[in-house]
């Protein structure tokens, strides 16, 4: 490629095609820093909102409590309402914000039996007072304190999976930017040309004729040197990014601490080191009843407090992945669907039986892959080592060892 014009053009075009993708590149990070400004205001809303429903909540049960300035507190509550009220209004308008709208009428409510446990307290009925504060006020408190909480960390995950998808499109622009100079650099490398004074049969076998009869020797085929051949994987599609696979330093280091594990009250201390180890989001240890008819959560890792507590206590019989999986003692699996994360349930199963069910929640939209379950089933195999059945209800207390005690 010796003609200037066209030297000319494909600069043109390699300097105008990196300068698209830096230009992408830059989009994509201004388009971050947006989205976190948005997320910090919307956390900075949330904390506000739940600022302000702390306060309603100290002051309601104040006036709901004999002997209390009941009209105090009530200026303290209709101002900690009316604060909600606007932080709430805030966090409806950001992305992500509009699953709190249906929640918006709880501080109507909340206002009104507000202004019923007011009237009471000042009129000396202490007993309904207390019935409007705790049955009807701190309830919608709660659920409106516990929304919130969900909805700011839903935000915060798309936040990361957005902020993880722009990073991957940026390395994406800039691969491509480097690429096309790569690219450009080879075809505008020049390669120098041999004079030769052969004889002109040497024309036969490459020549390139000239006007004054003379030849010039045919130059062999370029060699890209060195530097353009490093810009070569550039222009190759980048490669994909590896599956996600278990970390086996930390689950051996789990496996250890189980397998010393005296003292059931520790194991959920162990189950915060496997969980990341296996890429689960929460994982939960579910025990059989004396009757093997049901199944509850004994230990758990990853999970709200609040959660765990409202964690139903389940049938073996029940259509369900952690039921089927005691019940068929093989693992079950469930894949992620419209918002749902992967799932995965595997028997803890020994010398005596099956005990329970060691049960995995994945970590944003990842499927459990083999991997997951092989490791899932080493944990649950080891877990088995230190759960014993429940004793039958004449058993003597001494039968029942040390661990599964704690547990129990």
């Amino acid at each position: 490629m010796r003609h200037p014009a066209v030297r000319w053009s494909v600069l043109a075009i390699a300097v105008v095609a990196a300068a698209g993708c830096c230009y992408w590149a830059a989009t994509l990070e201004r388009r971050a820093l947006d989205q976190r400004r948005t997320l910090s205001a919307a956390t900075n809303d949330a904390r506000s909102l739940q600022k302000a429903l702390a306060d309603t909540r100290r002051a309601l049960s104040a006036m709901a409590s004999p002997g209390q300035a009941a009209v105090s507190w009530s200026r303290q509550a209709t101002a900690s309402i009316d604060m909600a009220r606007a932080k709430l209004a805030a966090l409806m308008t950001t992305e992500g914000g509009a699953g709190l709208r249906p929640h918006a009428e709880r501080l109507d409510k909340l206002a009104d039996a507000e202004a019923r446990l007011h009237d009471n307290a000042v009129s000396g009925r202490a007993l309904m007072a207390s019935d409007v504060a705790f049955g009807e006020a701190l309830p919608h408190v709660d659920a409106l304190d516990h929304q919130v909480a969900e909805t700011i960390g839903a935000m915060i995950e798309t936040a990361d999976r957005d902020l993880a998808s722009a990073r991957d499109q940026q390395i994406l622009a800039l691969a491509g930017a480097l690429g096309v100079l790569g690219v450009a650099a080879v075809l505008l490398t020049p390669t120098p040309r041999r004079r030769d004074d052969d004889t002109p049969a040497a024309t036969t076998e490459g020549t390139e004729p000239v006007a004054d009869g003379l030849s010039l020797a045919a130059t062999p085929a370029p060699v890209a040197p060195p530097a353009a051949a490093a810009h070569a994987p550039s222009m190759a599609t980048p490669a994909a990014l590896p599956t996600p696979r278990v970390e086996l330093t930390p689950l051996a280091a789990a496996c250890d601490a189980l397998a010393r594990l005296a003292d059931g009250d520790t194991l959920p201390a162990v189950l915060d080191t496997v969980r990341p180890a296996l890429g689960a989001r929460g994982i939960a240890v579910w025990l059989a009843g004396a009757d093997q008819k049901t199944l509850q959560v004994v230990a758990s890792s990853g999970y709200d407090r609040r959660i765990v507590e409202r964690f139903p206590v389940i049938g073996v019989s029940d259509d369900n992945p952690t039921a089927k999986a005691f019940a068929r003692v093989r693992p079950m699996t469930l894949a992620a669907d419209a918002g749902q994360p992967a799932a995965v349930a595997v028997p803890i199963a020994g010398a005596r039986g099956t005990t329970g069910v060691l049960s995995l929640e994945m970590l944003g939209a990842r499927e459990a892959s083999a991997d997951v379950l092989a490791a899932a089933g080493i944990v649950a195999s080891q877990l088995a080592t230190l759960l014993e059945p429940l004793p039958k209800p004449d058993a003597e207390p001494a039968d029942v060892p040390p661990v599964r005690a704690e547990l129990g």
